[in-house]
């Protein structure tokens, strides 16, 4: 069956040149471990939707249309970080599974993750504040977050840790919790969570840079399973209330039925790339958003296939935006026209990593407008009140002992860590008019696009910034004293940033045991979500300073709802 006279099939290899983008480069899951250039990545979304009307009509397939019928236990969609680590413990508990992913290889892997008081961090002493966590989750998400979901990552990710980390030691890898939680933080405001647990290859593993996800691809073909790639959701199958299958379409373009008795897992990420649920659902990020750094697939089609079932949707967006967009002047953030007719982000490097570095910042005018040491998101967050939602930082010569003393944490501690590469991919993008490089301010400010009154608010903004470094004191927008630079050494460097989105992380309504929820809030029975097409978790945006919580809740619910499932769970 087709609609609108173009297949799933069809439509999804039209989406090719948008799904490349980091499935081709690789994103290495430390957010950016590099700011590779990368075709702009075109979001697509089904032909027949629009911003107004974004879920469009479910599908109505006859039985006629069928081409075979699939019976198994557990029906898990999605080979992602969530479906992957379902598909992992399903195995190991031998539970009867099929995966079923719509594209023909597993989706990204997010290198590191959250675990709270594993073994790991609590041997270097670094439990974490269970009551300031909860408060600054909570507050993140102005309360707008279910507790009782956020109680199953706090009490249960440091054993989804072990349980990780004992795969990843039997495929050459090390786990390990990152003890660096920002000592240059103490007596601010913000609290740096140690929830990030990294994992390494070791010199003699065969399996070194494989993604995570190939791994348990690996792991479950030798206990007897496979994924079944290039089979697209298309809607679940609903029975007396309950949720008992879904219909997919193969790469041929037929629809197969799947019964699955226990249950259906979705694991099939988020909206972030389907312009038409973002104009809808997130149009702040929209607006000050200039790159792209998602998997271009994530359409929401898991979140739409919930919603006709009858689930509920979190009323809030939750974007993982990063203050990485680079651009060159004049360039404004959202939306452009791609040659084929789509909406893409104007930005060609997907996260230019020292973007998030806490120099001096300013707008269009020529002045600051923010204190720019903050989490990733409150920076674009603020620039969406900005002219074009851009903005311009601006460095000075010593940008690599800043880079040392200002110490950030997370994945932008990657420029302190590789300081020499990203000094080369900067003055890569300076030779390619992205970054802006002179010898003079007054030189600098012409080279960034400042004129007229703008260029002289810019030049006294920068006199005003020398002084305030002077004073060791930001009496503007007061910004720790750490965090303060110098404008006074040759040459000078300048970038116009916009915001990076990663992903959404608002979804379908779940409870404590990972089941979704109808719009009453009940249960329906054999539906369950987990990862970014899931809600219950964040709202407004995504809490930058718990380094690895996205993915780590991701993993954590995977086990959570396998085990619910299986009946093996014990809350």
């Amino acid at each position: 069956m087709k609609k609108n006279g173009i297949s799933r099939r069809e439509f999804l290899k039209g989406s090719a040149a948008g799904a490349v983008s980091l499935a081709a480069l690789g994103l290495l899951s430390a957010c950016g471990e590099t700011a590779e250039k990368q075709p702009a990545a075109t979001p697509t979304a089904k032909p027949e939707s629009t911003s107004e009307n974004w879920l469009g009509q479910q599908p109505q397939i006859q039985d006629g249309d069928i081409k075979e019928t699939w019976q198994t236990e557990v029906l898990i969609v999605g080979a992602g970080n969530g479906g992957m680590m379902a598909a992992v413990k399903a195995a190991d508990l031998g539970l009867d599974f099929r995966v079923v992913e719509q594209n023909s290889f597993v989706c990204d892997t997010r290198n590191w993750y959250a675990a709270a008081d594993s073994a790991d961090a609590l041997a270097v002493g670094k439990p974490i504040d269970r009551q300031r966590a909860m408060t600054e989750l909570s507050r993140y998400a102005s309360g707008k977050l279910d507790q009782s979901v956020v109680r199953v990552w706090l009490d249960e990710s440091a054993a989804m840790h072990d349980y990780v980390k004992a795969i990843m030691d039997s495929y050459g890898y090390d786990c390990y919790f990152e003890a660096d939680t920002g000592e240059a933080e103490e007596g601010t405001d913000y609290y740096h969570a140690p929830t990030q647990h990294n994992y390494n290859p070791r010199p003699d593993s065969e399996w070194a840079d494989t993604p995570r996800n190939k791994l348990f691809v690996d792991y479950i073909e030798k206990k007897g399973y496979h994924v079944d790639f290039e089979h697209a959701l298309i809607e679940l199958i609903k029975e007396n209330g309950a949720v008992t299958g879904a219909i997919v379409q193969n790469g041929s373009g037929e629809y197969i039925k799947i019964t699955a008795s226990k249950g259906v897992i979705l694991a099939t990420g988020g909206y972030e790339g389907n312009p038409d649920m973002m104009e809808a659902l997130s149009p702040l990020a929209v607006s000050c958003t200039t790159a792209s750094s998602y998997f271009a697939m994530n359409h929401g089609d898991g979140i739409k296939a919930g919603l006709w079932a009858g689930a509920d949707m979190d009323k809030e967006s939750a974007p993982m935006l990063f203050d990485r967009g680079a651009v060159a002047p004049g360039v404004n953030a959202g939306y452009v026209e791609a040659s084929n007719g789509s909406k893409q982000f104007p930005g060609t490097i997907y996260q230019w990593n020292p973007g998030t570095q806490p120099f001096m910042k300013v707008n269009r005018d020529g002045v600051r407008f923010a204190n720019e040491g903050c989490p990733y998101n409150d920076i674009v967050f603020a620039a969406a009140n900005q002219k074009g939602g851009v903005y311009c930082q601006v460095y000075d010569g010593d940008f690599q002992a800043d880079w040392q003393k200002f110490h950030t944490l997370g994945c932008s501690s990657l420029t302190r860590v590789m300081p020499e590469r990203m000094a080369e991919q900067m003055e890569k993008y300076v030779e390619e008019g992205i970054i802006m490089k002179a010898d003079t301010l007054d030189e600098l400010a012409d080279k960034l696009g400042f004129e007229g009154e703008a260029k002289v608010q810019f030049l006294a903004q920068c006199d005003r910034y020398n002084a305030i470094y002077d004073q060791g004191e930001d009496d503007e927008f007061f910004k720790s004293s750490h965090y303060l630079s110098q404008l006074r050494k040759a040459p000078f460097y300048g970038v116009w940033l916009g915001a990076s989105l990663l992903c959404t992380g608002d979804g379908l309504k779940i409870n404590n045991k990972m089941q979704v929820l109808d719009k009453e809030k009940n249960v329906i029975p054999g539906l369950y979500a987990i990862g970014n097409v899931s809600g219950s978790f964040f709202a407004n945006n995504y809490p930058e300073l718990f380094p690895g919580l996205a993915c780590g809740r991701t993993l954590t619910f995977a086990l959570k709802a396998v085990n619910v499932i299986a009946g093996e769970d014990q809350i």
